[in-house]
């Protein structure tokens, strides 16, 4: 009875070239020619002495078309040719519901033990369930291939392998071995994040690789290249190009890409290196707290991470968020070039302490109290506020600040509203007869006149003769209450007035006035001469 099955990686001195007995094992590969060409490679590493069963797509390249289909000399076609009592092949249906009844499909089939199972998975099916069906599905196909005694090998396809694998990180305990297959890079990597043997477990590791006529081999003392990449990477230092200011990398430790994507990539092959991302605007902080959350998560607490802002943008809500996905540290846009690489030599030997949750929808949903933006009618305002403090997953601390703004004499509510200009999400506005009411989402206390000073195009102090503003939770639901037992007004803001050309006329010619002689006289009085 086997133990183990190999993987057919050439090369491999250790456990991680093999699939242990009831095991379940995971590999993502960038394309169908990659996944279809590893699925020959460990079917050619069985040689026939054991039994394997394929499970193929209902669109695959063996039953396609002519055009598509696999060349006759394929390992795939040659190996069922030369084994066929050992070697199974079946195709499964398209669609959640044939996905989701797989584990039970295959359960059915007739298998010996001390099998190997090979399922060739596109990765769109797994983006068409939720993480508790994935995991209930996990744990089906496990158990199943458990009750035969046989290892399953799932070889993941197509686009969105990255968000698969950023979801795999939670079913580790189903999952004996996660790893990556990349045939877009020179040379090409096989990426373990997890791989289980007889011995133990080896983590985070990178192999590069040289492709052979059935798939691939490791390169030889890959070890040692891959340890330069991703091992003792501790005083390594990726960034985005732009937070050096222009200049060229400073030392050999450093290693620029263009743009945050770019750097993201090659950082989830890091263990401890430092890895700096650029922040140019406020609209790009919910992407850069997923890229930041994706690589907390996979790589550990090790990873020092650091976001440079290089803009004025960034808000305080926004560089929590920031913090709470996984930053060691945001730089704000005052600080200087020598000032920051400072703060980057004081961030080495340290390492991140804080609990990130595994769900960063449950940050995102955190960072504003509610999306609304721009003024509001009465009613609504005070409906928006009373949602704001009905969400359960808002911060405790703040909120935001709710002010009051008397309009100077001869100066109306809704004159003054219109020298406001409202440009975050969360910060809104109604008018009563009298005042202009602001809410200002996750604004200090301290910050009020520096934000108000911003928001109006006139001198605060001029327009408005009076303010009040209320930080307090129970403070701002008193007022909302009293807001809201004011009745509506009618009209309180003037529509625009729609845009009517006006019919050009010809210009019209004044009259002119013939010149009248005058004969000036001795007296102060003139004579006219008019003719006879």
């Amino acid at each position: 009875m086997a133990l183990s099955f190999s993987l057919g990686m050439k090369q491999f001195w250790n456990g991680l070239g093999q699939m242990q007995a009831q095991g379940l094992y995971w590999v993502n590969t960038d394309s169908q020619e990659a996944a279809y060409r590893l699925s020959g490679q460990v079917l050619e590493a069985q040689r026939g002495e054991i039994p394997v069963s394929l499970f193929f797509p209902q669109h695959n390249l063996i039953c396609s078309g002519d055009k598509n289909r696999l060349a006759d000399d394929n390992i795939l076609l040659t190996h069922l040719h030369k084994y066929p009592r050992q070697t199974f092949y079946y195709q499964h249906a398209e669609g959640k519901k044939a996905f989701l009844g797989l584990p039970a499909d295959i359960n059915r089939l007739p298998a010996p033990p001390a099998s190997l199972m090979i399922l060739l998975l596109p990765a769109v099916r797994c983006q068409e369930v939720k993480d508790k069906q994935l995991s209930r599905w996990l744990s089906e196909i496990q158990s199943g291939a458990n009750s035969k005694g046989a290892a399953l090998l799932i070889i993941c396809f197509g686009d969105g392998i990255n968000a698969v694998k950023s979801r795999l990180h939670l079913f580790h305990h189903n999952i004996y071995g996660l790893a990556d297959l990349k045939t877009d890079v020179n040379p090409n990597q096989w990426g373990i994040s997890w791989w289980h043997d007889s011995l133990g477990a080896e983590a985070n590791t990178l192999y590069p690789l040289i492709p052979r006529t059935n798939g691939w081999e490791i390169q030889k003392d890959g070890a040692s290249s891959a340890s330069a990449q991703t091992g003792d990477d501790q005083w390594m230092l990726l960034a985005e190009r732009s937070v050096l200011e222009g200049a060229p990398a400073l030392s050999g430790r450093w290693f620029l890409f263009d743009g945050n994507d770019a750097l993201t990539e090659r950082a989830t092959h890091a263990r401890s290196a430092t890895v700096i991302f650029a922040l140019a605007g406020n609209d790009e902080v919910e992407v850069l707290a997923r890229q930041i959350h994706l690589l907390r998560i996979q790589r550990g607490n090790g990873l020092k991470i650091v976001v440079r802002e290089m803009n004025s943008s960034l808000r305080y809500v926004d560089q929590r968020l920031l913090q709470a996905c996984g930053a060691n540290l945001v730089v704000p846009h005052a600080a200087r070039l020598s000032n920051f690489l400072t703060l980057l030599d004081d961030l080495q030997n340290l390492t991140f302490t804080r609990h990130v949750p595994q769900d960063i929808d449950v940050l995102l949903d955190s960072r504003l109290p509610t999306h609304h933006k721009g003024y509001l009618p009465l009613p609504v305002f005070c409906d928006v506020m009373r949602d704001i403090w009905d969400h359960a997953a808002l911060a405790t601390e703040s909120r935001g600040i709710l002010i009051s703004l008397r309009p100077a004499a001869g100066i109306s509510p809704q004159q003054a509203m219109s020298l406001c200009s409202l440009r975050r999400d969360g910060d809104i506005l109604t008018v009563t007869e009298r005042h202009l009411y602001l809410f200002l989402s996750n604004c200090q206390v301290s910050d009020v006149e520096n934000v108000l000073a911003f928001l109006f195009n006139l001198p605060v102090k001029e327009v408005f003769s009076s303010q009040t503003f209320w930080s307090h939770e129970l403070d701002i639901q008193t007022e909302v209450r009293s807001l809201a037992a004011k009745p509506p007004m009618a009209n309180p803001v003037s529509e625009a007035q729609p845009f009517v050309a006006h019919k050009s006329e010809p210009l019209k010619r004044a009259s002119v006035h013939q010149p009248v002689p005058i004969t000036l006289a001795v007296s102060d009085t003139p004579v006219i001469n008019t003719p006879e």
